[in-house]
C-alpha cells in the first residue's frame, strides 16, 4: 500500500490506511462505500420501481384494453411516451436525495411532457389521439406525485432502508449529548446514534455511550471514531476547534469512504422551507426567512371563519344534543365560560361544555397538592374529582372543546394555533414561552396532535414555538387531518 508522508494538520493524514488498518473487514473502505450506496439506492431503485409500474397502469387505462380506443400503432406512440416520462423523471432531478425537491420537480417534468406532446405532432408522425396524450400526461403527473407521497411516508422509509443512517456525533460534550437527545427522538428518521467523538480543550476519553459507540478527545480522532464505531454519517457541531479549515478538510477525508457528513447549524427548531444557503464571498451563510407574511395570514383568518362557520352548521344537532346532556347530568350551566389571554396578550372570554361541577374553580387550591404536571405552569389531574360523568366522556373525544367555534367566529381564536393560556399562566411565563402569545389561540394545534395532557409543560411549549416560528397554511391543512385521528383515538385525553 502506498504511504503518504507526514502532514502538519493530523486532520489532513489519508484515512485509508487507518481504515486498510482495522481488524475488522466490515471497517475497510470498499465495505464502508458499498454501505453507504446501499442506503442511497435502494430508497431510489423502489422509487424508480414505483414509477415504472405507475408507467404500466397508465398506459393500461390510455391503451388499447383502457376507455380510451385505440390502433396498434396508437398503443405503441402511447408506450413510448411512457419510456419518455421515465426519463424526464431523471432529467428534472425528481429521484434527488433531497425529499423536499421531487414533488416540484414531479411537476416541471409533466410540464416538459406537455409540451412535448403538443409540439411533437408538427414535426414527428403521431397517430395517438390528443384525448390519450391528455390523459396519459395527467395520469403520470398525478402518479409521479403520489409515489413520491407513498415514498417519504415515515413507514415506507422505514421498510425501505433496512438499517437506518448509523451516526458518529463530534462536538464539544454538552452540544453532543444535547444532539444525541434529539436524534434519538426524532420519530420514523431512523437515526441511529452509535457513537460519540468529544472535542474541546477540557475533552477527556469517554466509555462506550450506551449505543456501542466510542468517545475520543480530539478533532483529529472524529475519523478513527467512524471506523471504530462502523458508521456511514458524522453529525459535526459547532465548536472552535473544528474552525471551518478543518471542517472542510475532514470532509475530503471522508469523502473517500462515502460516509456522509452533516453539519449542526446551532439553530432551534427551525423549518427546512425556511433556511436558504446563500453564499457572500469565501463565506457560506445560511439566510432565515420569516414565517408566512400578511397575505397568508390573511388567507388564515378568512379560512379560519368560514370553516367555523361551516362546522356550526354542520353540528348543529350535535351540540344541542351535548347541551342537554350536561344539562341533565349535573346542575348548572352548559356552557363553561373562562377568561383566557388571545394574540398580543388581550384578554376574551373562552367558551366550553362544562365538564365540571359548578364552583370546580374554588377548589383548585385544595388540589394543588395531586397536580400531576411537570412545573409550577399548568394544573393537571388525571383522575380529577370535580369531572362530572358526561364531562370525562366530552373531554374523552375533545367535544367540549366545540364551543371554541364560537371564538374562533369572532376572531379571539383560529382553528389551528398554540393552547388557550390562562392570565394566571401567563403571568408565571418566562421569556420564551411569551412567544406563544404572537398568534391567536387555536381549537387545535401540534399539542393536541402530539400527546395533549400527556405531554411536559417544556413539550408544549416547544411546540408552540415551532408552530409559531414556522407556521404556514400547509402545516395548519397537516395539523387539521392529524387532528382526527389524535381526538378518536383520544390518547393524552382527561
Amino acid at each position: 500500500m502506498t504511504t503518504t508522508a507526514p502532514l502538519a494538520d493530523p486532520l489532513l493524514a489519508a484515512p485509508l490506511e487507518l481504515l486498510e488498518s482495522a481488524p475488522d473487514t466490515a471497517f475497510r473502505p470498499t465495505e464502508i462505500r458499498r454501505r453507504a450506496s446501499r442506503s442511497k439506492v435502494v430508497p431510489l431503485c423502489a422509487l424508480a420501481l414505483l414509477d415504472s409500474v405507475s408507467v404500466a397502469i397508465a398506459v393500461l387505462i390510455v391503451g388499447p384494453s383502457g376507455p380510451l380506443p385505440s390502433t396498434g400503432r396508437e398503443a405503441g406512440n402511447v408506450v413510448t411516451l411512457g419510456l419518455l416520462w421515465l426519463i424526464l423523471l431523471m432529467c428534472c432531478a425528481a429521484y434527488a436525495q433531497s425529499r423536499g425537491h421531487r414533488g416540484p420537480a414531479v411537476v416541471r417534468a409533466g410540464v416538459v411532457l406537455a409540451l412535448l406532446c403538443w409540439s411533437l405532432p408538427t414535426v414527428v408522425a403521431v397517430t395517438a389521439t390528443p384525448e390519450q396524450l391528455i390523459v396519459l400526461t395527467a395520469l403520470l403527473t398525478l402518479f409521479g406525485l403520489v409515489t413520491r407521497s407513498v415514498a417519504d411516508a415515515p413507514w415506507s422509509r422505514a421498510l425501505l432502508s433496512s438499517a437506518g443512517a448509523r451516526v458518529v456525533v463530534a462536538g464539544e460534550p454538552d452540544e453532543v449529548d444535547r444532539a444525541v437527545s434529539e436524534l434519538r427522538r426524532v420519530p420514523g428518521e431512523r437515526w441511529d446514534v452509535v457513537g460519540t467523538c468529544v472535542v474541546g480543550p477540557s475533552a477527556s476519553p469517554c466509555d462506550d455511550d450506551g449505543g456501542g459507540g466510542l468517545g475520543l478527545p480530539a478533532p483529529d480522532n472524529i475519523v478513527r471514531a467512524i471506523v471504530a464505531a462502523d458508521a456511514d454519517a458524522v453529525v459535526v457541531l459547532p465548536c472552535r476547534e473544528l474552525d471551518p479549515a478543518r471542517l472542510r478538510r475532514l470532509g475530503w477525508q471522508l469523502e473517500a469512504t462515502g460516509t456522509r457528513v452533516y453539519v449542526g447549524t446551532g439553530l432551534l427548531d427551525v423549518a427546512p422551507s425556511r433556511a436558504a444557503l446563500v453564499s457572500a464571498g469565501d463565506l457560506s451563510l445560511l439566510q432565515l426567512r420569516a414565517p408566512s407574511g400578511r397575505l397568508a395570514r390573511l388567507v388564515k383568518a378568512t379560512m379560519d371563519r368560514a370553516g367555523a362557520a361551516l362546522l356550526v352548521v354542520l353540528l348543529g344537532p350535535l351540540l344541542l344534543c351535548v347541551a342537554a346532556a350536561v344539562r341533565l347530568d349535573s346542575a348548572g350551566p352548559a356552557i363553561f365560560r373562562q377568561v383566557r389571554v388571545g394574540r398580543d396578550g388581550r384578554e376574551f372570554t373562552l367558551y366550553k361544555f362544562r365538564t365540571m361541577t359548578v364552583g370546580a374553580d374554588a377548589v383548585v387550591d385544595e388540589l394543588a397538592e395531586r397536580n400531576e404536571s411537570e412545573g409550577a405552569v399548568l394544573f393537571k389531574i388525571r383522575q380529577d374529582p370535580r369531572i362530572t360523568r358526561t364531562g370525562r366522556l366530552l373531554r374523552r373525544y375533545s367535544i367540549d372543546e366545540l364551543p371554541q367555534l364560537a371564538n374562533v367566529l369572532r376572531g379571539q381564536m383560529a382553528l389551528v394555533g398554540p393552547r388557550p393560556a390562562l392570565p394566571g399562566e401567563v403571568a408565571r411565563y418566562d421569556i420564551d414561552p411569551r412567544r406563544r402569545l404572537a398568534v391567536r389561540p387555536g381549537l387545535t394545534g401540534l399539542w393536541q396532535v402530539s400527546g395533549r395532557s400527556d405531554l411536559s409543560w417544556e413539550d408544549t411549549v416547544r411546540l408552540d414555538l415551532h408552530y409559531v416560528d414556522n407556521w404556514s397554511l400547509g402545516t395548519d391543512l397537516r395539523i387539521l387531518r392529524r387532528t382526527l385521528h389524535a381526538v378518536l383515538a383520544h390518547d393524552g385525553a382527561y
